[in-house]
């Protein structure tokens, strides 16, 4: 079970800001690198991705400022609960997936059309299902959905693809054509092991059995400090530092220049604390 690795082996204090630290320069670089991006003329997949990333960023930086001891976020007390950075974990492990998807060099000018008013589709029935209590947003909604349908059936990469996967993608369930599995496998990240993480935070970022099944009193899940929530935030923060230098990683890429303003925790960048000396 994912529970019983993650706490056998006892933790200690400086594994485990160790742990923060790394985390730290993580997010110091990856806000850096983000933000030397600029505006700047780009390939199409390539500004899109820097828009993932953005958000990758932004989640990064809320759960660091959750995590106790970190120097992001000031508090009176540490609160220790898994809950406080398992959501933000499960998005970032999911973007990374997106990003990774989306900054591919597209073979074809049709392969990103594809790709991107797939995205499109996506977000418009989202928008339709919130967002339209009237008539009049109704019909827009529904004129923007057929336009990018239409575009659909004429783009050849997608007339070529299974008809399964044509029809999850014109009815907007799919933000990707590739789905999840797909993509895993095209990162060389092992199927069943990202579900064991991805189940154990989301228990976490829900209100699941395995977040409540087995509380203490004054321990675990009230967040008094144990070393349960201590060991799955720690893995959390080991997790989290990996996906986001490998994301950091893709933009450099594309962006080299960029690769100059990854300092540690001296990196530079706004809305942040100030850097490391």
């Amino acid at each position: 079970m994912v529970e019983e690795n993650i706490t056998t082996t006892h933790l200690s204090k400086e594994d485990f800001f160790l742990a923060l630290r790394n985390f730290d320069c993580a997010v110091c670089e990856a806000l850096a690198v983000s933000q030397s991006v600029g505006v700047r003329e780009a390939e199409a997949y390539m500004g899109w991705s820097t828009h993932i990333f953005a958000r990758i960023c932004v989640n990064a930086t809320i759960m660091i400022g959750n995590i106790p001891g970190s120097r992001w976020g000031k508090r009176d007390y540490d609160f220790w609960d898994f809950s406080l950075v398992a959501p933000y974990t499960r998005a970032l492990i999911e973007s990374e997936l997106l990003l990774f998807y989306l900054s591919r060099i597209p073979s074809s000018q049709a392969e990103w059309s594809a790709k991107l008013n797939v995205m499109h589709m996506s977000d418009c029935m989202k928008r339709m299902e919130h967002f339209s209590p009237d008539p009049e947003s109704d019909a827009a909604f529904e004129e923007q959905r057929e336009m990018i349908a239409k575009r659909l059936h004429e783009n050849e990469h997608f007339n070529a693809l299974d008809a399964g996967t044509k029809k999850r993608c014109l009815s907007g369930k799919a933000l990707t054509i590739k789905n999840r599995d797909e993509i895993l496998d095209d990162m060389g990240v092992d199927r069943k092991q990202f579900k064991k993480i991805f189940d154990l935070l989301s228990h976490y970022t829900h209100v699941l059995p395995m977040s409540y099944y087995r509380m203490e009193a004054n321990g675990r899940g009230t967040g008094c400090f144990n070393q349960v929530d201590y060991s799955y935030i720690y893995l959390a923060m080991e997790i989290c530092t990996e996906v986001l230098t490998r994301c950091t990683d893709i933009i450099t890429e594309m962006f080299p220049d960029t690769k100059k303003s990854m300092k540690g925790l001296k990196s530079k960048f706004s809305l942040g604390p100030k850097p490391r000396k």
